[in-house]
């Protein structure tokens, strides 16, 4: 039985109707127009007692396992860290080296692949950067897929008191794109932003006319809800189909949903890369999330140090991971996806906080398991945390990095679906749990334990093949053995983080609209102050990865409850056009000058009310 918050609601406003005796017609103003649906529901669910048992027990369940991973943190480090150390180095030394060569190997592999998938990446990066404004709409297409100029893409922009100089910098980058004249913008604003309509008429009337559609939604924070993006994209998506599909009566499967942050800043062939993905999939497409590689480096100049090199090296991973051929990645804060696929899953989950790898899970168990991600490589940037001073950014960062962490509470989610829907095939369901795992369970106490393991098991001796030739052993401390094979991929992982971090800012980032990387304007992005500032990056992962998911893990075992806290970011800095940027505008310009205004009541308030 798939549980949302819509069947939720529904369930117990039909009990409620039925114990008051009240009649379905005196309801329209609480049910806004759901009188017939709830009338057909009550028909349909006589045992409504069982189904409210079960929404309970599923609620009941979900706290429960909220507190899954700081018991699977603290259980995993007392057992390593205390029980361990007194009981394996007294009595089985041998487990004890055998758990940290399996900590070991697997770091080490998964550092060769990573490094591996990363120029694999960057290497594809640079291929898609350099193509022409109408390269992918040259593109050959499978017989019978759709037209290219047929699909519409509705971008969302949730928002909430954000400056509008910080949001004129998204819009240019929508605005540039090769194919302007296909995209709606929708505004996800808040209704509890006293703001918010000023904010999106002024913008309505820059952007509207550079595009194909404008509009704006303010969400209303209703009873269960939670205030956040998930809550502000079901509701604006709701806005979206209702004016594009019902009263517009455009083809819902040439409809392209995509989500991004209120900084996002795209390439400007980012949705005619996607068009043509999207066109090319044939029916796979209603199965498909797009994924953009997300980058953190446009402004990575004005922060710390230790900051800058954090979301470099997370720049970096998102490449190797979109790079990789055999990862599996999961959407991150900028993806799109059809407009089918998200009437499918009953749009985005209001009640949540973490939404990106909560709306996958949420398609994938909708839709029988049919869902993946196609890889789009071109960057997508999305800023670093930027408070008021150094102390503040720093602090900041820090708690984004917890916010981050909070989606550890998906496990949970993971887990009930998984084993409440057996239409989703097992290798699909074993493969997100242990892709979920690997995240936000593993990694931090595999960093935690073999960081202790050298002062706890040091001293135990190992037997090692120094001479592949002659097959004589060595014995050694296993402490000193661990020193080197750390120090030996510090050395490598220090050239290639240097390698790809120059590549990234001189070839892909250079002419981006809005990055700020070139080393002539800032000093401290070029010579030996950035190589000097990239050494930082064993402290930023502890401090700034490492110690945040237990605190992150520990927050979720005391509540479950979480408030939505924006990032902080500065405001607009002057705009820096390039010639490819140029040229996009001027072809968007040219084309949205040649479109028959078919979206042209698009450019109005849409205060519709929840579908």
């Amino acid at each position: 039985m798939y549980v949302d918050e819509a069947s939720f609601r529904r369930c117990f406003f039909a009990k409620y109707i039925k114990n008051k005796k009240i009649s379905l017609a005196h309801t329209r103003t609480y049910a806004h127009t759901r009188a017939h649906k709830l009338k057909r529901f009550i028909r349909a669910a006589p045992n409504r007692c069982f189904i409210n048992i079960h929404i309970y027990l599923y609620i009941c369940t979900y706290k429960v396992l909220a507190r899954l991973p700081a018991l699977h943190t603290y259980g995993t480090l007392a057992f390593f860290l205390y029980f361990g150390h007194y009981w394996l180095l007294m009595q089985r030394p041998d487990v004890a080296v055998g758990i940290v060569g399996c900590f070991m190997l697997y770091g080490v592999v998964r550092f060769w692949m990573m490094w591996g998938a990363a120029f694999h990446g960057l290497n594809l990066l640079q291929k898609n950067d350099s193509r022409s404004p109408n390269y992918w709409q040259q593109q050959k297409r499978p017989l019978g897929s759709l037209e290219f100029g047929s699909i519409w893409h509705a971008i969302i922009v949730p928002n909430y008191k954000e400056p509008i100089s910080k949001l004129r910098q998204t819009l240019d980058t929508i605005a540039s794109q090769t194919i302007a004249h296909q995209i709606v913008i929708c505004m996800g604003m808040e209704s509890r932003d006293p703001t918010a309509h000023e904010v999106a008429l002024q913008l309505q009337s820059e952007y509207a006319h550079k595009v194909g559609g404008f509009c704006y939604t303010a969400h209303p924070l209703v009873e269960g809800e939670v205030a956040g993006k998930s809550s502000n994209e079901n509701w604006a998506a709701r806005c979206v189909k209702r004016l594009m599909v019902d009263k517009m009566r455009i083809n819902p499967d040439h409809v392209v949903l995509t989500v991004c942050d209120a900084d996002s800043f795209f390439h400007p062939n980012h949705f005619a890369y996607v068009t043509h993905a999207y066109c090319s999939d044939g029916e796979d497409r209603f199965h498909r999330f797009y994924l953009g590689v997300t980058n953190f480096m446009p402004n990575v100049c004005h922060v710390p140090a230790i900051c800058s090199t954090r979301y470099t090296v997370l720049s970096v991973g998102r490449m190797a991971e979109l790079g990789s051929p055999v990862s599996s990645p999961f959407p991150l804060a900028i993806y799109s996806l059809s407009l089918r696929l998200a009437q499918k899953a009953a749009y985005w989950d209001p009640s949540v906080i973490p939404e990106d790898w909560h709306m996958y899970f949420r398609c994938i168990f909708a839709d029988q398991g049919k869902v993946s991600c196609s890889r789009l490589m071109v960057t997508v940037g999305t800023e670093a945390v930027e408070g008021s001073g150094y102390a503040d950014t720093v602090k900041e960062c820090y708690q984004q990095s917890v916010r981050w962490q909070w989606g550890a509470v998906d496990v949970g989610y993971l887990l009930v679906q998984s084993v409440s829907k057996w239409d989703v095939p097992l290798l699909k369901r074993l493969s997100l749990l242990l892709t979920a795992y690997d995240h936000h369970l593993l990694v931090v106490v595999m960093c935690i334990s073999l960081t202790c393991a050298p002062w706890l098991y040091g001293n135990i001796p190992v037997m090692v093949d120094l001479d592949f030739l002659t097959g004589n052993q060595s014995l050694l401390a296993l402490r000193d053995v661990m020193i080197h094979v750390w120090a030996f991929h510090f050395g490598f992982h220090y050239f290639f983080l240097c390698y790809t971090d120059h590549a990234l800012r001189t070839t892909i980032l250079k002419d981006r609209m809005y990055f700020d990387v070139d080393a002539q304007e800032h000093p401290s992005m070029g010579g030996w102050r950035r190589y000097l500032g990239l050494l930082l990056f064993p402290v930023a992962d502890f401090w700034l990865f490492v110690i945040p998911t237990v605190h992150a893990h520990t927050k979720m075992f005391i509540s479950s409850s979480f408030n939505y806290v924006p990032s902080a970011k500065q405001g607009a800095r002057p705009p820096k056009t390039s010639i490819n940027s140029n040229e996009a505008a001027s072809h968007a310009s040219t084309a949205t000058s040649c479109s028959s205004g078919v979206l042209s009541n698009a450019e109005t308030h849409m205060g519709y009310e929840r579908v």
